[in-house]
């Protein structure tokens, strides 16, 4: 799911040598009122940077108070969408993703909620809330998409498609990983 470009820029910078930033995000599982599995992301807001507008996780930067990563997941999505900290339960990490063109260092985490979600977006940071159906991501199949990135006008990129949204980048490789560790448990 990575940009054409990715693997090849990877291989040219050595990662350390960047001196990346940090941040953890949360993909983040809850029960719909139909009890259907569901997991959020959210639509930024436009902004001059390099993600503006990106559908993503909740997520962010660490913050001096924060006792690690997994708090920093957990005050950034209270503050993104509302949803309390002592209400998410742990479940893992996944592996960490270097985003060249903001140069962040991503520590993907996941989390569960046991009741159903109610979405209090941050206007200053969410355009949108999108409520991604666990089942309609389980049978979704990546396509190739056109966006705009920080070094070319516009290039194909390996996508998911939920409801005419475009998931691509950090958030489709994060989502990559998750749906193949997901599928290699289930029975053949």
């Amino acid at each position: 799911m990575a940009p054409p470009d990715r693997m090849k820029q990877l291989k040219s910078i050595p990662i350390s040598n960047s001196k990346p930033k940090k941040a953890a995000v949360l993909l983040l599982f809850y029960p719909s009122e139909q009890g259907e599995l569901h997991f959020v992301l959210t639509r930024r807001r436009v902004y001059k940077g390099v993600h503006s507008g990106q559908i993503s996780f909740p997520g962010g930067k660490p913050e001096s108070f924060d006792d690690d990563l997994w708090s920093t997941a957990l005050r950034e999505t209270q503050e993104e969408v509302g949803i309390p900290s002592d209400q998410v339960n742990y479940l893992r990490s996944l592996t960490q993703l270097y985003v060249p063109p903001s140069n962040f260092l991503i520590i993907p985490y996941v989390g569960y909620i046991e009741k159903p979600c109610f979405f209090k977006p941050d206007p200053k940071e969410v355009e949108a809330i999108l409520e991604i159906s666990f089942s309609n991501f389980i049978d979704n199949t990546p396509t190739m998409t056109k966006q705009h990135t920080s070094s070319e006008a516009s290039v194909d990129v390996p996508a998911y498609i939920f409801d005419q949204n475009e998931v691509w980048g950090a958030t489709a490789m994060i989502l990559s990983e998750f749906k193949m560790l997901f599928s290699s448990v289930l029975p053949k």
